[in-house]
């Protein structure tokens, strides 16, 4: 006995009025596929076979009468063999008895055989570390720092050549004037030195 197929759900959406394209309507169809669903549409309004507006919309119901239709075709098959083995079983019982017990002894719970592997997907979390997130910002900083550092001969070569109006020179030649003057003078160039000395062995590191 083989049971009667649920019918899915289709949403069709159409425009009446073809110069219109604001205005939409919605009619629904029970139906075993899309196609079939659109023969009764056009069934039912033939004057829309020649419009190119047409949008056919199936719900999330559909995949569980999908599912249910396909439970229930397992299920039917699933019966018809078990009628079929059934029924060779008692012809042969009437022929042969030997045979009869050699079949069932070679195929023992038909049903035990069927068996379901299901596989199991384990996903790797990728671990945070905060030593590369440190370094990589310690990065950044250092690349700002080497960029504001290679300015400074710029704008002082800046200044030399064009004069104190060229970009920020003048802001840049006024802060070492202070920069010396508040470190007294000797201890001020000194402390370019160093700016120097460091600057040139960053330099040579890379």
């Amino acid at each position: 006995m083989n049971p009667q197929k649920k019918l899915k759900t289709y949403n069709i959406t159409y425009r009446p009025d073809a110069d219109n394209r604001y205005k939409t309507e919605t009619v629904t169809y029970q139906a075993n596929d899309m196609n079939e669903a659109k023969l009764q549409f056009y069934a039912e309004y033939p004057e829309q076979e020649n419009e190119a507006y047409l949008e056919i919309h199936s719900p999330l119901s559909n995949y569980t009468i999908d599912r249910e239709n396909e439970k229930s075709a397992e299920t039917s098959t699933t019966d018809g063999d078990t009628t079929s083995t059934t029924t060779t079983t008692t012809t042969n019982e009437a022929n042969d008895p030997t045979t009869t017990f050699k079949k069932i002894a070679e195929n023992p719970n038909k049903e035990n055989n069927n068996t379901t592997t299901s596989t199991t997907t384990t996903t790797t979390m990728k671990k945070f570390n905060i030593l590369n997130t440190f370094k990589l910002v310690n990065d950044y900083i250092k690349e700002i720092t080497m960029l504001l550092i290679g300015l400074i001969p710029l704008l002082l070569l800046g200044v030399v050549i064009f004069g104190d109006d060229f970009f920020l020179g003048n802001i840049v030649v006024y802060n070492i004037q202070n920069i010396l003057d508040s470190m007294g003078g000797f201890v001020g160039i000194i402390t370019l030195l160093l700016i120097v000395y460091f600057y040139s062995r960053i330099q040579v590191k890379k």
